[in-house]
């Protein structure tokens, strides 16, 4: 789940903004974004990159492959590697909460009410350490 995409980064002067950064990954057909400042820029970039592949995902579209750097070519600007842990993006996004029916052992269901477990986040702490999950 995590992805390494060459963007084109170019710089230019809008009268009622400043200096704006407009990020275009090649690779990815129509994730473009921009920036105030080449800090913000990046930002945007990875989270534009995030929206667009999380977007093909929920269609299930084939992930495009990244170019390799040198062959991105650009003619004003420069090209810089965008970095995005998708497992991050949507564990910082995704966290509506979704009902699940778990079957128990009646034993079992009653040790858990009689202990006042809280049956959610007591599934929610098992799934993370099964998949080793660190918060």
């Amino acid at each position: 789940m995590k992805y390494v995409y060459p963007a084109v980064f170019t710089e230019e002067y809008v009268a009622e903004r400043g200096t704006v950064f407009t990020v275009v990954f090649p690779d990815v057909l129509g994730c473009v974004t921009e920036g105030d400042s080449l800090s913000g820029a990046i930002e945007m970039a990875r989270e534009a990159l995030a929206g667009c592949i999380c977007s093909m995902q929920q269609r299930n579209e084939a992930i495009p492959v990244a170019s390799p750097l040198e062959d991105v070519q650009c003619k004003d600007g420069f090209v810089s590697l965008i970095d995005l842990d998708m497992f991050e993006y949507k564990r910082k996004t995704e966290n509506r909460a979704i009902k699940r029916t778990v079957s128990l052992p009646l034993w079992l269901d009653t040790m858990a009410q009689n202990a006042g477990l809280n049956f959610s986040q007591t599934i929610q702490d098992a799934l993370k350490e099964r998949l080793g999950v660190h918060q």
